[in-house]
């Protein structure tokens, strides 16, 4: 006589126990390929944004756009940033209509502007900014506030600059990823650019002033707890309860990808660098003699500026 034979609960128990280790070995298999691919697709949206701005030199003397000018509460100055200048090179984007000024604006939100693994941000407020990219303001100058009657203007708005008056154009950056503000409680800025200032890079000054060979451990440290320049603002997304209202998480370079950013550099060319492979007197800093002391962004330079 024939007698169907069921799984034992041993049994069971065994394919239940391989299941959930392939799982245990394949889910995190699949999550880096999902972060890959995201990965790809921002350093796609990073070339694609940089050859905007490169082709909008071509037609403007060899000159970058600017990072930002204007004001964000005058319709006489509007706030324009490097986003909307570019919009119509790329025609990926964000568009909407600026409720102060009347003017159509891109704040960097969607499209080619976005980073894939960066938190979302609102795309049907206009006030709400995005600027998942950041530019190098030493390169792509920022003029914000150029319009307010307390502003300076002799002294404080300043030119982008070409990029035949950098001596090396493959190593200076023109955009990265950055931090969002996205998460912070009640706030909607953010910024177009990263940071340049040197004290946020380099935790030792050279030996030798002015000479760059001497500086050690030039490179983004900030994300290490045993450097002098850790702090957990750098490393988030203006995150509350560890950097909820602070400026730094909203203008460093971010390392999503496995522990490595996305950066664009002056020449064209796109490439992710690891955690501490960003270098401050190579990668970022650009000495600037047109650079007024009364500058409010960037008078700190000059004197006594690098290292």
């Amino acid at each position: 006589m024939n007698k169907n034979r069921a799984f034992t609960l041993i049994e069971l128990l065994v394919v239940i126990a391989i299941i959930a280790i392939l799982a245990a070995i394949l889910f995190p298999v699949f999550a880096q390929a999902k972060l890959s691919a995201k990965k790809a697709a921002c350093l796609s949206n990073a070339k694609q944004a940089t050859l905007g701005a490169i082709m909008y030199a071509n037609d403007s003397d060899d000159m970058f756009p600017l990072s930002e000018y204007g004001d964000d509460w005058s319709p006489q100055t509007p706030h324009i940033t490097w986003t909307t200048t570019i919009f119509p090179y790329v025609k990926s984007g964000d568009q909407a209509v600026d409720p102060v000024a009347g003017n159509t604006v891109s704040v960097g939100k969607d499209g080619i502007f976005k980073d894939p693994a960066a938190p979302s941000v609102n795309l049907q407020d206009v006030t709400v900014e995005g600027y998942y990219f950041g530019v190098n303001r030493l390169i792509c100058a920022a003029d914000y506030n150029g319009g307010e009657s307390w502003f300076d203007g002799a002294g404080q708005v300043v030119p982008s600059l070409t990029s035949t008056q950098l001596d090396s154009p493959a190593d200076k950056v023109l955009m990265a990823t950055k931090g969002l503000n996205s998460m912070s409680s009640g706030n909607t800025w953010n910024y177009p650019w990263i940071v340049d200032w040197q004290f946020q890079y380099i935790d030792s000054i050279a030996s030798t002033p002015g000479d760059a060979s001497t500086v050690y451990r030039d490179g983004d440290t900030t994300w290490d707890p045993n450097s002098p320049l850790y702090s957990p603002w750098y490393d988030t997304d203006c995150t509350p309860g560890i950097s909820d209202g602070k400026w730094e998480c909203a203008a460093h370079p971010r390392y999503r990808y496995m522990h490595n950013a996305v950066f664009t550099f002056v020449d064209g060319h796109t490439k992710a660098l690891p955690r501490g492979g960003l270098k401050w007197f190579k990668n970022i800093y650009v000495q600037r003699g047109d650079l007024p002391s009364s500058n409010w962004t960037y008078g700190w330079y000059y004197p006594g500026e690098p290292y």
